[in-house]
């Protein structure tokens, strides 16, 4: 036999061995094994979201890192009338998201080797308010280079049936001391060249301290980055965030969105009302305005020259980084 006949012969016992091989792997799920492999080292991966902000006279660049809704469910003996509760949450997160403390903490390694100027929390980094979840978060926090700011969202406070009571302000939201400085409701944290504007969330409205806050951002010339946990509804140009957020979140009977502030959500108090006017000013100070809530990315105009972006949550692994310039 010659090698040319030879060659068609060889070929075809190639092809034998290939389908041979290829059914003993699948026989012993070997395929399925790597892939679960890469899937793994997929879901190490943190997804960001990146916003550059002009700020005046800035000289050097300046990093900051967002982070919202981890919604961290530990419990333990020592808040036992909830660990039911908390139990139930854990299992959710754990079928949804293969579990909140263990993304967050995925988040927050990312977050320190990146080790931005600044790291802000923008709120439910807990669940409820148990021991076991803040000191969870405690411990991640402290392992930061960098300095952080820490506002409270509608989670975080919560404590079974006590949901934005007079008991949860009392005695759950102090829980937080360590870590959130915001006082009143409110804080401004100023730098040579900008300033941020810290809001907790207080029954999905702003404290009225806050108008008095804007005023002095507005006495000192600065350009303003405000973070808050609730989302406003833009007021500025067209926008699909009320019809996104009730496909997720559902809407009141008369359409409205449940999980903003504005006029065609939550009904602004006056403090908040105050808020979203600052923030919508085109001649104004505000340059962004960064929020969560609403477990999704989105991006809004505010006014000519800002944006409202709102963080993917970290239970999702999701952050935004924003690069003052």
């Amino acid at each position: 036999m010659t090698v040319k006949e030879k060659k068609p012969i060889i070929i075809l016992a190639v092809i034998i061995l290939i389908l041979g091989v290829s059914a003993l792997l699948v026989h012993y799920k070997i395929p399925q094994r790597a892939i679960g492999r890469i899937r793994t080292r997929s879901n190490k991966e943190v997804t960001v979201y990146e916003e550059k902000v002009d700020i005046d006279g800035l000289e050097e660049p300046f990093t900051i890192f967002f982070v919202a809704d981890s919604h961290i469910c530990l419990c333990d003996e020592r808040d036992a009338e909830v660990k039911d509760i908390c139990e139930g949450r854990y299992q959710e997160f754990m079928r949804d998201s293969k579990g909140s403390e263990k993304n967050f903490s995925i988040v927050m390694d990312y977050v320190r080797k990146e080790n931005p100027d600044l790291v802000i929390f923008g709120g439910d980094i807990a669940d409820e308010a148990t021991y076991a979840s803040i000191e969870y978060i405690e411990k991640e926090i402290g392992k930061l280079k960098c300095p952080y700011l820490f506002l409270m969202g509608n989670h975080d406070f919560a404590y079974g049936s006590e949901y934005f009571s007079e008991k949860a302000y009392t005695d759950y939201f102090t829980r937080y001391d360590a870590l959130n400085e915001v006082k009143e409701g409110c804080q401004i944290k100023e730098y040579d060249d900008f300033a941020i504007l810290l809001l907790d969330d207080v029954n999905n409205q702003v404290c009225d301290e806050t108008v008095d806050a804007i005023q002095k951002l507005k006495d000192s010339g600065k350009e303003v980055i405000i973070a808050e946990h609730v989302p406003i509804l833009p007021l500025y140009g067209e926008t699909d965030i009320v019809q996104r957020t009730n496909e997720v979140w559902g809407g009141d009977e008369n359409g409205k969105s449940r999980v903003l502030m504005g006029d065609e959500a939550i009904y602004p108090k006056g403090a908040t009302r105050h808020l979203i006017a600052f923030a919508s000013e085109d001649d104004g100070p505000v340059r962004l305005l960064l929020a969560g809530h609403i477990h999704f990315y989105h991006r809004d105009k505010i006014n000519e020259n800002a944006v409202q972006v709102t963080a993917k949550p970290a239970f999702e692994r999701g952050i935004v980084k924003v690069i003052l310039y």
